[in-house]
């Protein structure tokens, strides 16, 4: 059965906002997940999670112990739903995330101070989808932000919903687009960052990562 849940919904955008900005900006090849304390409204964004370790070096072992990894194919979701393909140069740093997550992915080069990002997490579905993922958007984007609701586009055959914002956090500029997409009995929340300077020359980047989008079922 379908399960009405906006406000844990909400929790997910806003998490994954703060795991981007925090984990994924200025000097840290880590990223690192809000505590539980900091989604459980899922109406409020945090930018307090602080970077802790030292700029990455290709091929080294990063702050939390494990590798950085070049993938040198598709990467499959932790639940076995789907794989996408990493474009060249980006890292699979599904491992670093302390939030659970089914894909993070980033580029290897840092682009105005800001590594590039996608990261893909699921929930239950959801009714009113379309009016849940409008509140998303106005709650990640803050009273500071500026956000645009985008079409539907297909993701692998399944509609996609989504937004499009810009914020600033911790003194950097950054856009996010955000797609929902239902398949199966979840819902996949994909949210790819990069620095606000770079939104349009990385939207290419996120059209190449979604159109190797397949389902493994």
């Amino acid at each position: 059965m379908r399960r009405t849940s906006p406000l844990r919904t909400l929790a997910v955008a806003a998490s994954l906002s703060t795991l981007l900005l925090a984990g994924c900006s200025g000097d840290d090849p880590s990223v690192e997940a809000p505590t539980d304390s900091q989604t459980t409204t899922g109406a409020t964004v945090t930018d307090d999670a602080e970077a802790t370790s030292a700029p990455p070096d290709t091929d080294t072992e990063t702050a939390t112990g494990s590798e950085d990894a070049a993938p040198t194919g598709p990467v499959t979701s932790d639940d076995g739903a789907f794989e996408v393909t990493a474009p060249e140069g980006w890292l699979d740093v599904t491992s670093q995330v302390e939030q659970k997550v089914e894909i993070a992915l980033r580029d290897d080069e840092m682009t105005d101070d800001f590594y590039t990002n996608l990261v893909v997490a699921s929930e239950d579905p959801i009714e009113d989808l379309e009016a849940s993922i409008e509140e998303a958007a106005e709650s990640v984007a803050g009273a500071d932000g500026q956000y645009e609701m985008l079409d539907p586009i297909e993701i692998d055959g399944e509609e996609a919903y989504g937004y499009v914002l810009t914020r600033t956090t911790s003194g950097v500029a950054v856009a996010q687009t955000q797609r929902w997409v239902e398949h199966g009995d979840r819902l996949y929340v994909i949210t790819f960052s990069s620095a606000k300077g770079q939104q349009e020359a990385t939207e290419s980047v996120m059209e190449e990562i979604l159109s190797t989008w397949r389902w493994q079922d």
